[in-house]
């Protein structure tokens, strides 16, 4: 019994924490083997797909383009917490999926309002309390002793300038998941050494490099960033969403897969009926059923 209400008493804490912060980390989500296999499954998806972005590669529209992380998406352990976060069983999976490798960031937020007009929820949905679409992020290595990880901006799922709100930067290990409002205001690694004590150094080699070699900036940073990913190498996330059986769950995965078929160039929809049957035996409702008008 003791151990139902500590539970309890968890539950109720990081359902409060993301209502008010937009943010949760849970630890340990994953074991340590199942780390290893998919940071292996993604490299060996890298290795021959991707599309080129934000410095690195990203793979969008990824719980179809790369099946054999499918697995991911039905874990016990995530369905369990989105349950809890979400306030009930049955909780609905959007079908979006980003992997990236070696990506670089800015602060911005996933409700698509820089995407397309009204966003992916139709309008600016900041003050809805129905409006819950949150998104798994699992950073598949170690970001406790650098800036590489994710840094969010507090209670900023609220509001609709990506200013505010207090910086906190999030030092996970791997193996640990971030599940934050698509609201949230929030950026990955900016700089290209992620570590504060390289910030001084990394001004003045650039400073130096653009005035002897006379090479622009940008090539400059490319030329680091190639040195600083050959020695800490391959820098692997995942981002995977879900969200209560709502209208504001369906907007969002049908203008969200919108943005994923652009990026792909491509009009791949539909997971397999083996990955459906998986969802549907844990009670989770399959956002894909509303994309038969994507096809058209």
């Amino acid at each position: 019994m003791l151990n139902k209400v500590n539970q309890t008493i968890v539950s109720q804490k990081i359902t409060q924490k993301i209502c008010d912060d937009g943010f949760v980390l849970i630890e340990n989500i994953l074991s340590i083997h199942e780390l290893k296999r998919i940071r292996q499954l993604i490299k060996n998806h890298f290795r021959h797909h991707g599309v080129v972005a934000n410095s690195g590669l990203t793979q969008p529209n990824a719980a179809v383009e790369v099946p054999e992380i499918n697995w991911l998406f039905y874990h016990p352990k995530i369905l369990a917490v989105m349950g809890q976060l979400l306030g009930q069983e049955q909780i609905m999976f959007t079908s979006h999926c980003d992997v990236h490798c070696r990506t670089l960031s800015a602060w911005h937020k996933d409700d698509g309002m820089k995407v397309m007009e009204g966003g992916y929820f139709g309008f600016p949905a900041y003050d809805q309390e129905d409006c819950k679409v949150y998104k798994v992020a699992l950073y598949l290595q170690d970001h406790d002793r650098n800036k590489a990880g994710l840094t969010v901006r507090k209670g900023s799922h609220k509001l609709s300038d990506i200013n505010q709100g207090e910086e906190v930067y999030l030092k996970t290990k791997g193996g640990d998941a971030i599940i934050f409002d698509v609201r949230l205001t929030h950026t990955g690694q900016q700089d290209i050494y992620p570590v504060e004590f390289l910030e001084k150094p990394n001004a003045v080699i650039k400073k130096g490099l653009n005035k002897v070699l006379k090479i622009s900036s940008q090539t400059t940073e490319q030329y680091l960033k190639k040195i600083y990913d050959g020695l800490f190498g391959d820098r692997l996330s995942i981002f995977f969403t879900y969200g209560l059986p709502n209208e504001y769950t369906k907007n969002f995965a049908i203008n969200n897969m919108k943005r994923q078929l652009e990026q792909n160039k491509n009009s791949n929809l539909f997971m397999s009926e083996e990955t459906k049957q998986k969802f549907l035996e844990n009670n989770v409702v399959l956002a894909e059923e509303y994309f038969k008008q994507l096809k058209q």
